[in-house]
């Protein structure tokens, strides 16, 4: 018979604490993790997500443990780089930093290629409009409206200024929601987990998160942190009601 496992308390745990841990080995806090729920045989299981970086993080500090006698280990090394082989985290070598510098080419050419398209595959009667930023749009220059909904009728389109519409990634999020809570309360990744399962965040409230593929961590809105202070401020139960609510029945 096997033994059963509670996945909550890994799935309450602070991600941010371990990003912090991480930073004091790296000199930034550019490590991105969420901690998600899956349904593995029927058993749900935690897992963490890490997302990727657009430059190879590099180690500005060793990682040592004691392993007794007065002995020490090295997890890590100063200036190493790991790349992904297979299952296994390992230094990278020549290979790996070239493989990286070729895939952010190659995506950089997609984007470039793609807005080729755009123009080559216009129709007679179309105007194409260059703009380089929000303010130097002029007066008279055509622009389409649009608005974030949940209707499935909607056209669907890519914002190309996702990052400004949802600016934070999940420990900003926290971080804010905790700083205008002022102490009266504080939230860790399972209450996100919990208030976007139960409220259906990314399908309900598109103007809350925005996630740009299937693998990709959710980004957030500051329209999200005034709701989750607001629901807070009106309902001093809130999070506790919303983890109940989240809680597998049994």
């Amino acid at each position: 018979m096997k033994p059963n496992f509670d996945p909550a308390p890994l799935l309450a745990y602070d991600t941010a604490d371990i990003a912090n841990r991480i930073a004091r080995y790296t000199g930034n806090q550019a490590i991105d993790l969420e901690v998600l729920e899956l349904t593995r045989t029927g058993e749900i299981r935690p897992a963490f997500l890490v997302s990727d970086t657009d430059v190879p993080i590099v180690f500005t500090k060793p990682g040592t443990y004691d392993i007794g006698g007065g002995r020490q280990k090295t997890a890590f090394a100063q200036g190493t780089i790991y790349f992904r082989h297979g299952s296994k985290s390992e230094p990278g070598n020549r290979d790996d930093l070239a493989g990286w510098r070729d895939r952010q080419i190659a995506k950089a050419r997609k984007s470039w290629l793609g807005g080729i398209r755009k123009v080559v595959q216009a129709a007679p009667n179309d105007h194409v409009t260059v703009i380089s930023s929000p303010g130097s749009i002029r007066q008279g220059t055509a622009v389409v409206e649009a608005k974030l909904t949940s209707d499935p009728s909607a056209v669907t389109f890519v914002p190309t200024n996702a990052e400004e519409i949802w600016p934070h990634r999940q420990i900003d999020l926290i971080r804010e929601v905790n700083k205008r809570l002022a102490g009266e309360a504080q939230i860790n990744t399972h209450d996100i987990y919990c208030i976007k399962k139960v409220y259906d965040v990314l399908k309900a409230y598109p103007k809350f998160a925005y996630k740009p593929h299937h693998l990709a961590s959710p980004q957030y809105s500051d329209a999200f942190i005034e709701w989750i202070v607001d629901e807070y401020t009106k309902n001093k139960n809130f999070f506790r009601e919303t983890r109940a609510r989240c809680r597998p029945a049994g």
